[in-house]
């Protein structure tokens, strides 16, 4: 189902500027303006960068930004907009929520916005979009369990980590190599990585739980964990080799997305729960 792109400008252009530094990574604070809360997803290899966001009124959107500029996104009818995959054709994916309450993925292609169901589901969420359009994502069945899934050329599949249980495909790269997050036995979350048919548990040091939310054509992983205390931070997985990110002052913070420059982009909650979008990169 094809509907066309209402586009609705914010008033306030450009990206905020507040620098900090951590660890090995410069830190900025990546906003939409006067919004209550912003969250940074992906990035591709212009620079252009898409999330979400809520506004006052509480209301959620997505966004798109580039050049400076901030647009508005809203499927056409959607009670709630959430856009958090990016390609390098500017493509964009996502999930709405209809007048009904249910959920449903959206892809963003010229303009033009598509609805995304997993046959037979009963929500379907499309979460990462690489540049021959393969799109990864999760969807709930009818006994609301929870699988991952590939559309490629028109055709789902469904992804489930071998032994695992609530999978959900969140990041997929020009290889096709995909990245998620499962539920392992005794219900802790687990990310993976999926190289053809092969799957990989990926662990941070001293993680108790973590997510693997994207990665680059480089296989470079981006994602979050929580360590032992209960604290979250976000990671950066390049062949093993682990870095951890944490904005400074921050509560809690996930890496969300990376693209082929190393540049990340992600998310953090201040002590008070709020939460706000941020760029790093590799200083």
């Amino acid at each position: 189902m094809f509907k066309k792109l209402l586009l609705l400008p914010l008033l306030v252009l450009g990206i905020v500027p507040i620098h900090a530094q951590t660890s090995s990574f410069n830190f900025q604070l990546f906003d939409v303006p006067n919004s209550a809360s912003t969250e940074a997803d992906n990035i591709n290899a212009r620079g252009n960068i898409v999330g979400f966001f809520f506004d006052q009124a509480g209301r959620q959107h997505g966004f798109f930004h580039s050049q400076g500029a901030f647009t508005q996104l809203d499927f056409p009818g959607a009670t709630a907009t959430k856009t958090v995959g990016l390609n390098n054709r500017d493509d964009i994916v996502g999930a709405f929520t209809d007048a009904s309450g249910v959920q449903h993925g959206l892809l963003r292609e010229n303009g033009t916005f598509t609805q995304i169901d997993f046959p037979g589901s009963t929500s379907t969420q499309a979460l990462s979009i690489n540049d021959s359009r393969e799109i990864a994502g999760s969807f709930t069945d009818t006994a609301g369990r929870t699988h991952g899934f590939v559309k490629v050329s028109g055709t789902f599949s469904q992804i489930d980590f071998p032994r695992g249980t609530n999978t959900v495909a969140f990041g997929i790269n020009d290889r096709s190599e995909i990245v998620g997050a499962f539920a392992d036995a005794a219900g802790a979350e687990r990310a993976f990585l999926k190289t053809g048919n092969v799957f990989t548990q990926i662990n941070p040091p001293g993680s108790t739980s973590a997510f693997a939310f994207g990665l680059n054509a480089r296989s470079n992983i981006i994602g979050s964990f929580t360590d032992a205390a209960g604290n979250g931070h976000g990671f950066l997985d390049q062949n093993g080799i682990f870095m951890q990110l944490d904005f400074p002052g921050a509560a809690s913070t996930d890496g969300d997305g990376i693209n082929a420059e190393g540049t990340i982009v992600g998310d953090f909650f201040t002590a008070a729960g709020v939460e706000h979008g941020y760029i790093a990169t590799r200083q």
